[in-house]
């Protein structure tokens, strides 16, 4: 064994136990290396900075070729750096030569999500393309199969309400936990429609500020309805611009807008870490 848990030398006689067994519980990357050789001293490196950042996800089973040649033989290496990964038992990728790392961590992110990670990484390309009718779609099969999860019916409800089909999602938030994960972004965006609903236009709230670009009330109409079209940053721009104006105006009411605005956004986006940030340093 080596320094981790999840590194290990292979031979002939613990083969089958380190990758074979092994491999029903995490994916094993099988690493055929040459002691000295350049190439393979990169790889060992990167390697062993992938083991460590994922944290038990995958196993690294290394393969000294110049002392397991039964093993090189059978898997047919034929040159050095060499990576075969087994899953399941069954051989699920084979590279030859220099890997970046880029390309190994989507090998291996593919390997090793949850069925949730899953989900979650179809849904996110679904409403990059703006295809919100698909991941609806998905959504509900999903949830067919495990009722038990509310964070899947959170998103529903979530998609449901941006796709105008408010009083489905009402009827779904209605039987959920009041704790249930995710339940706080749906509930966020309709209150923002429900404050909405008596506003002007944009076009309309564009010409009045146009006259007044000074009116703190104005400004804040529009930076809502400027979050129920989905324009978040500039409705986070405008929502700083009050703050810029005045910090305390209706009780910190700009304040607490981003805050719901940033739950909106979701755990981990960019844009909300961004004006999280600027909003941190207008504050202090």
């Amino acid at each position: 064994m080596l320094g981790s848990t999840n590194i290990v030398e292979i031979t002939v006689e613990n083969f089958q136990a380190e990758v074979g067994e092994k491999s029903n519980q995490v994916p094993v990357v099988l690493e055929f290396y040459a002691e000295n050789a350049a190439p393979s001293v990169e790889m060992s490196a990167l390697l062993k900075k992938l083991v460590e950042s994922y944290q038990g996800k995958f196993a690294l089973a290394r393969v000294n070729v110049q002392t397991n040649p039964q093993i090189v033989q059978q898997l047919q290496v034929r040159g050095l750096p060499t990576l075969k990964v087994i899953s399941q038992g069954q051989m699920a990728e084979s590279l030859e030569g220099p890997q970046d790392e880029a390309t190994l961590r989507r090998l291996l992110d593919q390997l090793t999500m949850s069925p949730v990670e899953q989900i979650r990484e179809q849904l996110d390309v679904f409403l990059a393309n703006g295809d919100r009718v698909n991941a609806i779609g998905m959504l509900q099969k999903i949830i067919a199969e495990e009722p038990g999860n509310f964070s899947l019916h959170s998103e529903l409800c979530d998609l449901l309400i941006m796709e105008d089909r408010v009083e489905e999602a009402k009827q779904i938030l209605a039987g959920l936990p009041a704790d249930a994960d995710g339940i706080d972004k749906p509930r966020a965006r309709l209150e923002f429609m429900d404050e909405v609903s008596e506003l002007p236009a944009l076009d309309e709230l564009k010409i009045k500020l146009e006259q007044d670009p000074q009116s703190l009330e104005d400004l804040y109409a529009f930076a809502l309805v400027l979050i129920v079209d989905n324009q978040m940053e500039q409705a986070l721009e405008t929502l700083l611009t009050i703050l810029r104006q005045d910090k305390t105006w209706q009780d910190e009411t700009a304040r607490k807008t981003m805050i719901k605005v940033f739950v909106l956004l979701g755990k981990g986006n960019e844009l909300a870490t961004s004006y999280r940030r600027k909003m941190f340093t207008l504050l202090h």
